[in-house]
């Protein structure tokens, strides 16, 4: 692994203990435990960084290693009331921190729309997230409903590029763009 590749690699495992923690703690019920696993997990992700795809998310990956930590830790602990024995239960809790982990998509609509113009990123932020009408975005601008919503294309086409740059053509779910 070259330099740079290392630099972003242990980046990326150093930015999400606290997830890792937290999700092994949420299996495990037991804080010396989940340090005990979450050390174990960071043995084998540094073992693995070969392994490791830069295209896909990081965080995602790095949970599904210490899913198999944790059952390793289950089969050790035998009995413990606190250990959930069913798999089926790890798998619905690890679903739902896939769930609440944000995709390659998400990571690159917020870079695009750091990207923009203040007064874009206002236009934005007013229609879709306050769910302003286009008039009252231009009286407020002093423009036309109509001069706003072809702001509104053009800052949309731009964004669509920028993701597209990001992650290459249909790098996401094109239906989420």
């Amino acid at each position: 692994m070259d330099p740079e590749s290392a630099a972003s690699y242990v980046q990326h495992l150093t930015g999400c203990q606290n997830q890792l923690y937290a999700y092994i703690y949420s299996l495990l019920g037991n804080a010396e435990i989940a340090l005990d696993v979450l050390q174990e997990t960071n043995v084998v992700l540094w073992s693995k960084a070969a392994e490791y795809d830069p295209a896909r998310p990081f965080v995602a990956w790095a949970l599904g290693v210490a899913f198999h930590q944790v059952r390793a830790a289950r089969t050790r602990l035998g009995r413990d009331r606190l250990v959930f024995h069913n798999l089926n239960t790890l798998e619905t809790l690890t679903d739902d921190w896939l769930a609440d982990t944000p995709s390659n998509l998400e990571i690159a609509l917020d870079d695009c729309l750091n990207q923009l113009s203040p007064k874009n990123q206002q236009i934005v932020e007013r229609y879709y997230k306050q769910s302003e009408s286009l008039s009252s975005i231009g009286k407020a601008l002093n423009r036309t409903a109509n001069a706003v919503g072809v702001m509104l294309h053009r800052i949309r086409k731009k964004l669509a590029q920028c993701i597209e740059a990001a992650l290459g053509p249909l790098g996401g779910n094109p239906s989420e763009i």
